[in-house]
């Protein structure tokens, strides 16, 4: 079985007329009579009735013919996607980035960016281990990850894009939540505290435990959770306190005290990274809109913190288009 008996297999299915078919792939009829004959010898069973003056499937060849078209179809794909990888250009890219890339970062690039470049399908996967998503890039999983640092290795190219400071999220009867202006650590020395995993969240966990060690106080830890939105729904039925990036501070979390974090030293930062010998065209002009992003996004964060550092009630003020950096 080859693809050309494959190929006079689906002609002649969908013409069902020999002549037409041979024609359709400028064969000769009796060659492509000649490789149906051929192909169903070696199957074991007939794919098409055939009369002087009409041919049609036999249910098997029915079955058949949607088999062969995925095959086809797959293969065909496979060659276009391979052949764009030799010229340096892909019609898709394979992102993967942390919950703060995925939701508030990323959103307006990919609007941007596919508006531009139509014929590129963009697929994200979520990790929240920096690890992890070099391990992705390394095995060529991923096309370019948003972590962050320090964890790096030879041949994986990092760029920061944002320092991110702390918010502390407050249950709303919280004896802070009127609080005009930021909160310090030694304020929530005897508060209950949602913190994260350090096998899946080990930024924060780190900054969390070294930030209640600077302030000489120790953290009154109840649990650990990975998902942020579980986080703040538990501070919201009043668990705990928890520790949250900056960019959750941009979104529109109505009801939700977030104060900023006295503590300014205490940052996060937040980059990207890709395979330093990756010449993908479509990577480099995705890196374009990223870089010009940073700035933005950097000045969003920056304006957000000063405001909620000055205002009492800011999360009524916001609005939905903040989910975007821009």
């Amino acid at each position: 079985m080859d693809l050309r008996q494959l190929r006079a297999f689906v002609a002649v299915a969908e013409e069902l007329h020999f002549r037409t078919a041979a024609e359709r792939l400028g064969m000769a009829q009796a060659a492509i009579s000649t490789k149906i004959k051929d192909l169903e010898s070696e199957l074991g069973f007939k794919l098409f009735f055939r009369t002087t003056r009409h041919v049609s499937l036999t249910q098997a060849g029915a079955v058949f013919l949607e088999s062969v078209r995925d095959t086809l179809n797959t293969l065909e794909n496979g060659v276009a996607a391979a052949s764009a990888a030799a010229d340096n250009r892909l019609d898709r890219l394979r992102i993967g980035g942390i919950d703060g890339a995925l939701i508030w970062y990323l959103p307006p690039i990919l609007r941007d960016f596919t508006a531009k470049f139509p014929s590129v399908s963009p697929t994200m996967t979520e990790s929240s281990s920096s690890q992890d998503q070099i391990d992705s890039l390394e095995s060529h999983h991923i096309d370019i990850a948003f972590f962050r640092p320090p964890t790096m290795r030879p041949g994986v190219k990092f760029e920061l894009l944002l320092q991110e400071r702390i918010y502390v999220a407050l249950p709303r009867n919280h004896r802070l939540a009127t609080r005009t202006g930021p909160v310090s650590i030694k304020e929530l020395a005897d508060d209950p505290v949602i913190s994260y995993p350090i096998h899946a969240r080990p930024h924060l966990n780190r900054l969390i435990v070294n930030g209640f060690a600077k302030a000489g106080v120790r953290p009154k830890i109840i649990m650990e959770v990975i998902d942020k939105f579980t986080t703040l729904q538990l501070v919201a039925r009043g668990i705990g306190v928890a520790f949250v990036p900056e960019w959750i501070g941009a979104l529109y979390l109505p009801n939700m005290p977030l104060r900023p974090l006295a503590e300014e030293d205490l940052t996060l930062q937040f980059g990207v990274a890709w395979r330093e010998n990756d010449r993908n065209e479509t990577l480099r002009e995705f890196l374009i809109p990223v870089r010009e992003h940073a700035a933005s996004g950097q000045k969003k964060l920056d304006d957000i913190w000063a405001s909620r550092s000055e205002q009492q009630d800011w999360a009524s003020n916001l609005d939905h288009r903040s989910w975007d950096t821009e």
